[in-house]
């Protein structure tokens, strides 16, 4: 099949194995997400010798990326050709993992973590670059009848060898560990080519994926046009006044909490992967559905502002985890976690609010283009500020209140911080038709004080209905004298 001809309207069988190909191609996908983002890329990073400021850009580039998809947005809407672009874009994206794994084995040393950054930053462009089309595509072939079921299973199946790939990983790199720094510098390169390679077998699934109609052009587009409604718009100026300081606030987090744990808190590589891969990845799966319930009730501000408020400590609690006195730290960041569904849904349900039906399909465009703008924006500032405080205050070592310090934990302070000026923001956010916020904390209050009931006082009637019940079979078997015989 042409990667350019699209095909006819689907008939169900058509759908139904274009949809299982997107399916099974997201399994090589997840794959190559998980590593990429996990211990393996921070591991290989320091081996390399990246300074902190290397680390900041790190976390500063997929934001980065982020910038070119306004103008391939504009560029699919006016001439088309979403498919090829899809699927270009996306092996360059993927296959330059393997490029980067190759880095330290043709390079001289000096020369390694700047070429890493170089690669990975085109990396990450190329990325983005498939987004729009992904999008543009999918909406018109997954129906929308069982859109929410199949992304959500298609998700699953992903998290699935999320769990798989993270506690194997982990204990394939203390392993080689242990055996010294060339094994594992073998290793990790062994495991960003499989990523690599895993990753353009994803996106080479979607050659045999037909278009289930020909696409919708617009050549007398303009871009100011796509662009001049949304900023003209009050209440979405707010939004994205919040957007761009929430990003700022947790832009650097991910990147920096690897290096606190491998550095600071001395943790193995099977343990940083379960705190930060696999753990968040069983509470999120449990929290989604009681945020997305909590939003329909109460609407988005006031859900917002409640998962806002709980994740407001995120930040400072990594300053606790040490290598002795982790658990109960990392239960409260557990519980943090749990409330990222809450911001990610109501994020996601204003964006759609603003850019819904009534806008028409270029007033929508253009404020989804804006949001990713803004939002690309704030993360490289978030990198790089991050970056520039790990550099200035390497070798910073100060004790507060008895506690020592590191560059590493005044970025978790400062997390905190700017996540609590995101809220004067979401105060002045109008969100039509939203109960209030004090209601939304009594219903979660009272749904959280029944369920502590049941989680107490549960055992109690468990002990008493299995004494009720033997009382009853007791009394059942002594009425029939056949039975007392037997029992004797």
């Amino acid at each position: 099949m042409s990667l350019t001809a699209p095909a006819p309207r689907l008939h169900r069988d058509e759908l139904r194995a274009a949809l299982r190909r997107v399916t099974q191609a997201w399994i090589f996908g997840a794959a190559w997400m998980y590593i990429v983002t996990g211990a393996v890329m921070t591991r290989f990073a320091q081996q390399l010798g990246t300074p902190g400021f290397g680390f900041g850009v790190l976390a500063a580039l997929p934001f980065a990326g982020a910038l070119v998809q306004l103008p391939v947005s504009y560029f699919i809407e006016r001439y088309g050709h979403r498919k090829i672009i899809f699927i270009g874009t996306g092996v360059v994206h993927r296959a330059l993992w393997i490029v980067a794994a190759a880095i330290p084995w043709v390079l001289p040393a000096r020369w390694c973590w700047p070429a890493l950054l170089g690669v990975v930053a085109v990396s990450w462009v190329t990325g983005q670059m498939s987004g729009p089309s992904w999008v543009s595509w999918m909406a018109d072939l997954v129906p929308a009848r069982i859109r929410g079921r199949y992304f959500s299973r298609r998700t699953q199946l992903g998290q699935l060898v999320g769990v798989i790939v993270t506690l194997t990983a982990g204990a394939v790199l203390d392993l080689a560990q242990r055996r010294g720094d060339a094994v594992l510098l073998r290793t990790l390169s062994g495991a960003l080519a499989l990523a690599g390679a895993a990753g353009v077998v994803d996106f080479l699934f979607f050659v045999r994926v037909p278009e289930p109609r020909p696409e919708r052009t617009n050549p007398q587009a303009k871009l100011w046009a796509l662009i001049r409604e949304p900023l003209g718009d009050r209440n979405f100026r707010r939004f994205l006044g919040y957007i761009f300081t929430l990003t700022l606030a947790v832009g650097y987090m991910g990147q920096f909490t690897w290096l606190y744990l491998f550095d600071v808190a001395g943790m193995s590589n099977t343990q940083a992967n379960a705190m930060l891969v696999l753990g968040p990845l069983v509470v999120l799966m449990l929290s989604f559905p009681f945020w997305g319930r909590l939003i329909d009730r109460f609407g988005r501000k006031p859900v917002l502002v409640m998962a806002l408020v709980l994740t407001l400590p995120g930040g400072a609690l990594w300053m606790f985890v040490t290598r002795e006195h982790w658990l109960w730290p990392y239960l409260g960041l557990l519980l943090v976690t749990a409330a990222w569904p809450g911001i990610d849904l109501a994020n996601f349900n204003l964006l759609l609010n603003f850019s819904g039906p009534a806008s028409g399909a270029r007033k929508s465009g253009g404020y989804v283009a804006i949001n990713s703008i803004v939002a690309a924006a704030a993360g490289i500032l978030s990198g790089l500020l991050a970056g520039a405080i790990a550099s200035a205050l390497n070798d910073w070592r100060p004790v507060w209140a008895g506690w020592p310090m590191t560059y590493h934990r005044l970025l978790f302070l400062l997390s905190s911080a700017l996540r609590l000026l995101t809220l004067p923001w979401l105060w002045r956010l109008e969100d039509t038709g939203a109960q209030t916020t004090r209601a939304a904390w009594r219903y979660m209050g009272t749904n959280l004080y029944s369920n502590l009931q049941q989680v107490i006082f549960m055992p109690g009637r468990l002990l008493w209905q299995r004494a009720r019940w033997t009382f009853i079979f007791d009394q059942t078997v002594g009425a029939f004298p056949w039975c007392r015989r037997r029992r004797r």
